[in-house]
């Protein structure tokens, strides 16, 4: 047996978080890492889709850390409602960032400094977090 969530073989949360503890790396709540260790971190999604007739499609983000990308993200979705709300289809509900802002959310994140690509994914050369 595993430890603690559904996956088996890892350390149990109370094991991860003792050791992070000990690393000086748990953050509470509204706390978090200093901006230098954070230069290097970045997240990424590689998205890929393929339809009933078998066309396929790929695209990927990638952002620096996960801090600062949603913040990113907090922020260009609330400029797309206010900028872009009449060109918006949904006018209210409980919808996702990406369902909500659609391409106008796009357009701002890509302009905003996110790296974008469509119809590929970025090669391991460029797996690195875009600049501030």
């Amino acid at each position: 047996g595993g430890g603690g969530g559904g996956g088996g073989g890892g350390a149990s949360v109370e094991a991860e978080r003792a050791a992070l503890e000990a690393a000086g790396k748990y953050y509470k709540q509204g706390d978090g890492p200093q901006l230098e260790e954070l230069e290097d971190a970045w997240v990424g999604y590689f998205l890929w889709g393929e339809t009933e007739k078998g066309r396929e499609i790929k695209c990927c983000f990638i952002g620096r850390d996960g801090y600062f990308e949603t913040a990113r993200v907090a922020i260009e979705m609330a400029l797309t409602l206010a900028y872009d709300f009449k060109k918006l289809p949904f006018k209210g509900g409980v919808l996702t960032p990406t369902v909500s802002g659609q391409e106008h959310l796009v357009q701002r994140l890509i302009a905003s400094g996110i790296k974008f690509k469509m119809g590929d994914w970025f090669p391991p050369s460029e797996h690195n977090p875009p600049p501030f």
